[in-house]
């Protein structure tokens, strides 16, 4: 019988696994890997103690300082159900069940697709979901991003420096996210941003993207490009169980101390449905997870 199961392998996981360690129980961390969004990420800025650091090396110095405690790894593990008939069950990919005390769910959000003709087809052949991972690909080259909010932001001002120019699709007006950002792109000379814009199918020549059919002002027009990358958020990985209750967006809904009300089952970052989508909640909602499971352990050990 494990006594702390922790699923996920970014922020708020391994938040949760150094704080209820810290705490004197025994922790298992299930990930298929480690970094999540972070890895995804060119530049964090702000996290409180760094102006600015890259995504990479914020998510491998997670790793390194979770690694300073007495945590078990199941790396490259992924859980697909939990279960409880009496303790928690947690059942992984390969059949595996591990048995536990209590359980911390941190499994983060995936990328968002639009569901539109083509995409799925054309994926990985000029339809990507991560600028910062395929941007280089483009080099010199024109290609367009679908969004307008934070993550897109992110992605245009990264491809600033990459492409010849950037076509931003967007279905409404203006831009969200951090102003800092927005200051830096919304008047880019590289930038050219489409409002009142939707795909409504990706096109291919040759088997690699060529282009996209948009609605645009209510009227069809062809844009041809390379590349196109959509960042439009991300959907929570919550499908683990039937145990929880989820908002209408698939949030699991937790209350302050990051309690799903299922006794000893606990979510934090991303997954949840508390506070804004930010590293800092992440990792603040990771220790308050850990030490509320962390306290429940103590008062269920056998």
């Amino acid at each position: 019988m494990k006594e702390l199961v922790v699923i996920g392998g970014a922020s708020a996981a391994q938040s949760a696994a150094v704080y209820a360690a810290r705490a004197g129980v025994e922790v298992t961390i299930v990930a298929d890997e480690y970094g999540g969004q972070i890895n995804n990420t060119d530049v964090v800025e702000n996290y409180l103690g760094f102006k600015s650091i890259e995504g990479p090396e914020l998510a491998k110095r997670y790793v390194e300082h979770m690694r300073d405690y007495d945590v078990d790894e199941m790396l490259g593990q992924k859980a697909v159900d939990i279960r409880r008939p009496d303790h928690f069950e947690v059942e992984l990919e390969d059949g595996t069940v591990l048995e536990a005390l209590s359980v911390i769910i941190a499994t983060g959000g995936s990328r968002r697709k639009l569901g539109v003709k083509g995409e799925k087809e054309l994926s990985g052949r000029g339809v990507g979901y991560c600028a910062v991972c395929d941007g280089p690909l483009y080099q010199g080259e024109e290609v367009a991003i679908v969004g307008a909010g934070y993550a897109a932001t992110e992605a245009i001002d990264y491809m600033t420096d990459i492409a010849e120019k950037i076509y931003v699709i967007n279905r409404s007006k203006g831009y969200s996210g951090e102003e800092i950002t927005i200051e830096r792109i919304e008047d880019h000379e590289k930038v050219e941003h489409w409002e009142n814009s939707e795909i409504v199918e990706f096109y291919s020549g040759d088997q690699l993207l060529e282009g996209a059919v948009i609605n645009k002002d209510g009227e069809e027009v062809e844009l041809e490009v390379p590349g196109i990358f959509i960042e439009i958020g991300t959907k929570p990985n919550s499908d683990l169980t039937e145990l929880i209750e989820k908002t209408d967006g698939s949030r699991i809904k937790v209350d302050s101390q990051m309690s799903t009300g299922v006794k000893g089952l606990y979510a934090a970052g991303d997954v949840n449905n508390k506070g804004v989508q930010q590293l800092a909640v992440s990792v603040g909602q990771g220790c308050i997870a850990g030490l509320n499971a962390a306290e429940y352990i103590k008062e269920h050990r056998q």
